[in-house]
């Protein structure tokens, strides 16, 4: 019979965030709702929580911590470790200096940004499997990357298509009755 799951605190080195749901919950395969981010970090930065995480499976599920599923994966690419979080709940935000940021004016946070992270270990059993993740709870960023299309750009073309910035102006999007706008096809 496996304990009751201890919960510990956690925090990461600096890492690039991989497949960043931070802004807004991701539905995709949670009805609920998650927010979660990967962090791809070095193994020598990753050792740590990594046994951490060992030990926390261990002491919770004995002798079958051997097959409790855990927060981490290598990345086969860089060979670098991938350290898997995520909260029912959005995390707190601070900046390069610890600051707290409002919720209302935290950035669009991209993959590629440097972030550290906080949270809590938390070995769990559910549906006949048992692992240990790792529940996020705070974000600090470093550093931002500019998103995916930040890295396109095109010199301008003489004489082609110039788009409008300007929905009025255009005279498929008409303003209907009360004063609100729709497409007129």
């Amino acid at each position: 019979m496996a304990k009751q799951a201890k919960k510990l605190a956690f925090k990461t080195t600096k890492g690039i965030a991989m497949y960043p749901w931070l802004n807004k919950a991701d539905y995709q395969f949670d009805s609920n709702g998650q927010f979660k981010v990967n962090l791809r970090v070095s193994k020598e930065d990753a050792n740590e929580l990594m046994e951490q995480a060992r030990l926390a499976a261990k002491e919770t599920f004995g002798a079958k911590a051997a097959n409790a599923q855990l927060p981490f994966k290598t990345d086969e690419d860089t060979g670098e470790i991938v350290i898997v979080t995520k909260s029912k709940f959005q995390p707190k935000f601070v900046d390069s200096t610890g600051q707290l940021i409002g919720a209302n004016n935290v950035p669009q946070i991209y993959g590629g940004s440097t972030l550290k992270l906080a949270g809590t270990i938390y070995p769990y059993t559910a549906g006949g499997r048992m692992g240990v993740s790792l529940q996020l709870a705070g974000v600090q960023i470093i550093e931002l990357s500019e998103g995916s299309a930040a890295g396109i750009a095109f010199e301008a073309e003489d004489g082609g298509f110039v788009a409008s910035n300007d929905n009025a102006a255009n005279d498929n999007f008409a303003p209907v009755e009360g004063g609100e706008q729709s497409y007129n096809f």
